[in-house]
Order: C-alpha cells, then sequence, then structure tokens
C-alpha cells in the first residue's frame, strides 16, 4: 500500500488516492495559465481586473456619490431611483453596520430600506445624502413592507425595539 502525497491516506494507486488529490498537486507544480500582471495604461497603478485603466484615469469613470439627484435623474431617465437603491445596497453592505433585520434580528435576508424616502429629496441634493448611512436601515421582507405602509414607526425601527407596530 502507498500513501497519497496529497492527504496521506493510504492508497493502491502509485502517488494520488483520488483525481481530486492529483489535481490539486498537479495544478500548483504545472498551471495551465500564468497570471498576467496588469496596470493601468496612464499612470501605471497596480490592476485587479482585465481593464486597461484604474478608475482615476478612465474618462468615462463617474462617481455617482457626488452627482445631485437632477443630473441622475436626466442621465438614467426612468430608473434612477432603482439606481439609487442599487448604491444603497452595496454602502450599507460595506458598512460595519449589522445585517440583520434591525426589529426582530432575522439575519437570512435582509433588505436596506431608506428612513427618508428618495422622493422627498430635493433636486439638488446629492446621492451621497440619500444614501447615508443615518438614512439606511436593514429590515427583514416583513418588516420592510410594514414600514413603507406606514405599520412601523420610525423611531421604533432606529431602536430596534421588537413589536414596532404603529397604533392606529
Amino acid at each position: 500500500m502507498n500513501n497519497c502525497l496529497h492527504c496521506g491516506t493510504e492508497t493502491a494507486n502509485a502517488k494520488y488516492c483520488s483525481r481530486s488529490c492529483a489535481n490539486r498537486i498537479n495544478g500548483r507544480l504545472y498551471p495551465s495559465r500564468k497570471r498576467i500582471a496588469r496596470s493601468c495604461k496612464h499612470c501605471g497603478v497596480a490592476l485587479q481586473a482585465r481593464r486597461s485603466t484604474c478608475d482615476g484615469c478612465n474618462p468615462s469613470f463617474v462617481d455617482w456619490q457626488t452627482v445631485p439627484l437632477q443630473a441622475l435623474k436626466a442621465k438614467a431617465l426612468q430608473q434612477y431611483a432603482a439606481q439609487i437603491r442599487s448604491m444603497a445596497r452595496v454602502a450599507y453592505r460595506k458598512s460595519t453596520r449589522p445585517k440583520a433585520c434591525a426589529v426582530c434580528g432575522y439575519d437570512v435576508h435582509y433588505e436596506v430600506c431608506h428612513i427618508k424616502p428618495i422622493n422627498e429629496f430635493m433636486p439638488t441634493d446629492f446621492v451621497s445624502a440619500v444614501n447615508a448611512l443615518s438614512n439606511l436601515v436593514a429590515l427583514c421582507p416583513n418588516h420592510h413592507w410594514e414600514f413603507d405602509h406606514g405599520h412601523l414607526a420610525t423611531a421604533l425601527v432606529l431602536n430596534g425595539v421588537k413589536s414596532a407596530r404603529v397604533e392606529q
């Protein structure tokens, strides 16, 4: 009996116990492709992906956080609110805030909710003001629906109190 060169288990084969162990060793020793080190063609900064320019040198790159709502509305035409919500999800995901519902603590799926709705901001306000972390809260789908339809009080959502129903 021989021992596998990767995992050390006993095997009847000469070197490896399975194809996956053989592939792990041989893939490192004899890679089929070598990674190409890429850099920006203007400033020489190292790039991660298959790009030719960095964000700083790219003339078509736009930092949407510094753009007023009216400019985003003119550029996106119909779905500007969807773009703002998408940027809000990215901003919340990058933050250190808990990735669970602020009311019940459900953490399997959460939705990022704007406390002050997007349509209540002035057209001259910036996207960064709309997507500020103080204006975002994570809620489960049920509490998000209740919050959007007025069945959940804003102050109670911010405090994370359970059973935060609005008395009607």
